[in-house]
C-alpha cells in the first residue's frame, strides 16, 4: 500500500472539500491513505454451529456448580443481600 502526502495550495482543494476556514494563499498537507476493502465474508452463527466448541477448556470438577455458579458470585462479592 503506498501513501502519498504534499503540500499543496488550498484553493486546489475547494471545489472538491469545503475548507471554510481557508483565506488567501494557504499551503495545506494532503495525506492520501487507500481505503482496505474487508474481505472477509461474514457468515451466520447458530447455536448448533457452537455446541460443544469450547469442550476442551471444561473441568468436569466443576460441573456440579455450574448451576448456581452466578448467584454463588453475587453472594461472594456482595455478601447476603
Amino acid at each position: 500500500m503506498e501513501i502519498v502526502r504534499k503540500i499543496i495550495n488550498a484553493d486546489v482543494l475547494r471545489p472538491v472539500i469545503d475548507l471554510p476556514w481557508i483565506s488567501g494563499d494557504l499551503k495545506v498537507e494532503v495525506i492520501v491513505i487507500p481505503q482496505i476493502k474487508e474481505t472477509t465474508q461474514k457468515r451466520e452463527v447458530s447455536i448448533e454451529n457452537l455446541t460443544g466448541c469450547l469442550k476442551e477448556y471444561a473441568n468436569p470438577a466443576l460441573w456440579d456448580r455450574e448451576q448456581h455458579a452466578w448467584e454463588d458470585n453475587i453472594v461472594e462479592k456482595y455478601g447476603h443481600i
